[in-house]
């Protein structure tokens, strides 16, 4: 309950604040307040009367709660996995001790599922999944306990999880690595550097990939020497690690590990190498663009010179983007032309020239793919003589080329894409509609908003969460009684994924009514 003295900036402050109980959104009101210049515009966003407002959100949620307990015994598995989801978004701490319950379901998914929705509870749980790691007569609890106690990202559950990477039990072992990469204290360094050397593979592999979110840098040197691990799993986790942790000591070792490495090896090491940063790797990552064996090994070196951003590696690029016949090679080449361009921008006209037939490509399979990542690109260089070509393609026969161009258009800005624009929210396809509508709202200008307010009404809920996004940047005071009838969608009746897609659409739509009102 929000005190009568509290001002606006605070009340304001109070509806960002996902732990407030105020909060702009059905099914979430609980408030009394006689303040005109808060209550009165959210209020009419929500079709209620001023000045005096009590939710019946209370309960609602007491109904809710014991529908969603008794949904659990349900026989089909899918209302089960939502009912567990909806129990841990109402962050009840009754629903703590049933969700417990499930961790010995013989459902696998039940049971990872009510772990995390236990996390999305918070503190609450923690005290009680601290007693269920403790209780050593269920492998089953223990392990999802930590599950949950990882997800849940509280430091006060390190001990007890450093205590479990030397259980005897392996899987207890391996999880515990894995929740204390995500909790990122550094105390676990010691016990994680250790669980290098397990016996049990996952263990190891979870290891690595903690220690790598872990961004200690006193964990290189051990993790260079477990390269030499004789599981290749263990060395991709390993290699991401190094990657993470940015210590260009590990670039000479990854390219020696090349020539021997497996494809999907080789692959995580020249991601790695491109986000290492270092020029040494420039040469072997040009080799493996264009003679390894592995499509997938070309297609990433390519991506990983863009990201190296050396200027030396422009022209082999050039040279390359004609000559080759893959499009999807192609496509990753004139990424990497925009990632380098972006950095050395007086090469920008050069590669805005060479790349603009490429909007028009037709040769060989899948050359939609190169249109896209062209119209991609004129839009990361920012030159606006890309802006009529651009256009032209809004009519390609290709809905992902379309999408691109729209947000191409976007990046690049200027009135003349408005109208275009504004014409091609019409199109036969859900994903440009969206795209489209969320271009509108960066370009911010008040054209858009009429076409945007019909929108709202637009089968796909994708579009209609987009454009109500928009309007709220583009602050259309006339969208907020549009905007109110998608807060009253009632996900809460329809489970599954669509339920989920109605919420989001609650969920944008709050924030744009949010956004409108504070700038008015």
């Amino acid at each position: 309950m929000i005190d009568l003295e509290q001002s606006l900036d605070q009340l304001i402050a109070d509806l960002r604040n996902e732990e407030d109980v105020v909060q702009v959104q059905t099914g979430g009101e609980q408030w009394e307040r006689d303040d005109e210049q808060v209550v009165e515009p959210l209020t009419a966003a929500h079709n209620f009367e001023a000045p005096f407002i009590k939710s019946t959100s209370l309960s609602r949620d007491h109904e809710l709660f014991h529908d969603l307990l008794a949904t659990l015994d349900h026989a089909h598995p899918q209302k089960r996995l939502e009912a567990i989801r909806r129990l841990g978004e109402l962050r009840d701490p009754q629903a703590i001790e049933p969700l417990l319950a499930l961790f010995e379901d013989e459902s696998g998914e039940i049971s990872l599922v009510a772990a995390r929705a236990l996390a999305t509870i918070g503190s609450p749980a923690l005290k009680p999944l601290l007693t269920a790691l403790a209780d050593t007569s269920s492998s089953d609890m223990r392990y999802c306990a930590i599950e949950a106690l990882g997800e849940l990202r509280d430091k006060r559950a390190v001990i007890a999880l450093l205590l479990a990477t030397r259980d005897k039990d392996k899987y207890i072992r391996a999880q515990a690595a894995e929740a204390l990469g995500k909790i990122g204290d550094v105390r676990a360094l010691a016990p994680l550097l250790a669980l290098l050397h397990d016996k049990y593979t996952e263990a190891r592999s979870n290891a690595a990939q903690a220690l790598g979110l872990l961004c200690d840098l006193r964990a290189v040197v051990p993790l260079l020497l477990a390269l030499n691990d004789p599981k290749e799993r263990v060395r991709v986790e390993v290699i991401h690690a190094l990657s993470l942790l940015g210590d260009r000591r590990a670039v000479g070792f990854l390219v020696a590990l090349l020539p021997d490495s497996l494809g999907y090896e080789r692959v995580e090491i020249v991601e790695a190498l491109g986000y290492l940063g270092d020029e040494q790797a420039v040469d072997p990552l040009l080799h493996r663009a264009f003679h390894d064996d592995e499509e997938r090994v070309c297609q990433e070196s390519i991506m990983a010179l863009g990201r190296l951003g050396i200027e030396r590696t422009l022209e082999p690029l050039l040279h390359a983007l004609p000559t080759t016949s893959d499009n999807i090679l192609r496509s990753c080449i004139i990424k990497a032309l925009g990632q380098l361009g972006m950095k050395h921008v007086q090469h920008i006209s050069c590669l805005v020239i060479t790349l603009l037939p490429w909007l028009y490509e037709r040769h060989y399979e899948l050359s939609h793919y190169v249109r896209a990542a062209t119209a991609m690109v004129l839009g990361w260089l920012g030159d606006h003589r890309a802006v009529e070509p651009l256009l032209t393609r809004l009519q390609d026969d290709n809905f992902y080329v379309r999408e691109h161009v729209a947000s191409a258009l976007a990046d690049l800005g200027g009135e003349c894409a408005v109208i275009p624009l504004i014409r091609t929210l019409a199109d036969p396809h859900p994903v440009v509609r969206a795209r489209v509508a969320e271009a509108l709202g960066q370009l911010r200008d008040g054209r858009a908003i009429a076409p945007l307010l019909s929108a709202l009404s637009d089968e796909n809920s994708e579009v209609r969460a987009r454009a109500a996004e928009a309007l709220g940047f583009l602050n259309a005071t006339q969208a907020i009684p549009l905007l109110t009838p998608l807060l009253k969608d009632d996900a809460l009746a329809r489970p599954g994924k669509m339920g989920t897609q109605r919420q989001r659409v609650q969920d944008i739509a709050s924030i744009a009514i949010q956004r409108i009102t504070m700038r008015n």
